[in-house]
């Protein structure tokens, strides 16, 4: 059995890919400060249980507070019920907490930690503020994480983020964190994975490291079979009905078949025109909107994707969108979510060589 230390947890992409793989593994603790977030953890995963221990309430808002989750302020004022949800969510699912104020002694031991640290300040579309050591970078938060590793020694690592970690000036900090590894007796595999080759229309591609503490038999980085694999039609949501006419703002690259339907770009029409193709852009979670399109008898109606389409372009399963939605997570909140995440496929694909690495 794997036991499984989520960092940077958000809505658990990592645990529904093992979930999905059917294999053996037990979640220790997450780690997470993002109030949305960890209650979408909790509605996917915690189903519904109840924390064992008797707090009232100044208990349970110290004990948020005391873990650096979420906003004081707005904790200190939360109503019981509120408050009774984020507290379940918290201890259920085991949250750390702010990986910066985290005590390794209270971290449960594991085999596998996951480390997907914050995008925002090396995306080719966020601050590209970078993420020096001791910058106070949200991307800087990587370097928090040799403490868990040199305490806890975990047999296997995982990280995942944006492709642009690997070029421009992150560069230099990428191949310094793979020499840091290296030093702490890691065996490091890398490679940029696009959602688009593992069975999701969506161009998301994103660097991938996988580690094995010691000597490894397996390249944990190589393609398997596609386990699960879906077209346009396998994420349309056939239930909605808000569909307007298709008129371009620029320039039309791509079309269309009558009785057909394409994922249709125009975010950024100033610049790139506007796209037609069976592959939609990536999902960002500061910037909704992707749209598809569709031809009935020679005339184009459009519309964005909803709530449920984007969590399946993220390989998510129905059920992962319902349990969030009968949370009460409102739809703006879960794309949101999903942007931020990583594809189930990609993880899954990743987790069956660590799986095979085991089994040898």
């Amino acid at each position: 059995m794997l036991r499984v230390f989520e960092a940077f947890s958000g809505v658990g992409a990592q645990r529904m890919a093992l979930r999905n793989l059917k294999e053996d593994y037990r979640i220790v603790a997450t780690c997470d400060i993002d109030e949305t977030a960890i209650l979408a953890y909790y509605y996917t995963h915690g189903n519904n249980k109840k924390s064992r221990k008797k707090y009232d309430d100044p208990k349970k808002r110290k004990f948020i507070i005391d873990r650096g989750i979420g906003n004081k302020n707005k904790i200190l004022k939360m109503g019981s019920d509120s408050l009774d949800v984020l507290f379940n969510a918290v201890d259920v699912c085991n949250n750390l907490g702010d990986i910066t104020k985290l005590d390794v002694n209270k971290i449960p031991d594991h085999d596998l930690f996951t480390y997907s640290f914050p995008c925002q300040d090396i995306s080719s579309v966020g601050t590209k503020k970078g993420l020096d050591a001791g910058s106070g970078t949200r991307s800087s938060l990587l370097w928090e994480c040799q403490k868990i590793i040199e305490s806890k020694k975990p047999k296997y690592l995982l990280l995942e983020n944006v492709k642009n970690l690997t070029t421009g000036k992150n560069k230099k900090n990428f191949h310094d964190w793979l020499d840091y590894l290296d030093d702490q007796g890691y065996t490091n595999y890398w490679k940029i994975f696009d959602a688009k080759d593992y069975g999701i229309p969506q161009r998301r591609p994103r660097v991938i490291v996988v580690s094995k503490y010691g000597e490894c038999n397996t390249n944990l980085v190589k393609d398997n079979d596609v386990l699960v694999s879906k077209n346009i039609e396998d994420i349309i949501d056939f239930n909605e009905k808000d569909w307007k006419k298709f008129v371009p703002k620029s320039k039309v690259r791509g079309s269309v078949k009558n009785k057909h339907y394409a994922f249709l770009d125009d975010r950024d029409w100033k610049l790139n025109g506007v796209m037609i193709g069976k592959y939609c852009s990536t999902q960002r979670a500061g910037r909704t909107g992707l749209k598809i399109i569709k031809n009935e008898n020679g005339q184009l109606f459009e519309r964005k994707l909803n709530a449920l389409e984007c969590c399946r372009l993220m390989g998510y399963d129905d059920s992962d969108y319902y349990n969030m939605k009968n949370g009460n997570l409102t739809d703006g909140q879960i794309m949101k979510i999903c942007g931020n995440s990583i594809v189930v496929n990609v993880l899954m694909n990743v987790f069956k060589n660590i799986y095979e690495e085991e089994n040898l």
